[in-house]
């Protein structure tokens, strides 16, 4: 049915940063800066549902097995 604002009564609301890249894009690869950091951030509010597929390509990349699209665009060093 209909909603029902009572189950959320006496809760305190939950504010804080997404952490989302200013291109929309999550940061998945290696830092140039550090040969042995790998980086897999800036979901936003998808985390969760990218989860098996960021896993997926960090293990990959710090194998460095081949990957089946360019991740330049994913880079954490874009910007």
């Amino acid at each position: 049915g209909n909603f029902d604002p009572a189950w959320v009564e006496g809760l305190d609301p939950w504010i804080g940063l997404r952490p989302v890249s200013p291109d929309g894009l999550p940061y998945i690869g290696p830092c140039a800066a550090w040969d042995n950091l790998f980086i897999n951030t800036g979901h936003a509010m998808m985390g969760m549902s990218l989860a098996p597929v960021s896993g997926k390509l960090m293990a990959d990349l710090i194998q460095q097995q081949p990957v089946s699209f360019q991740t330049e665009i994913l880079s954490p060093d874009r910007f």
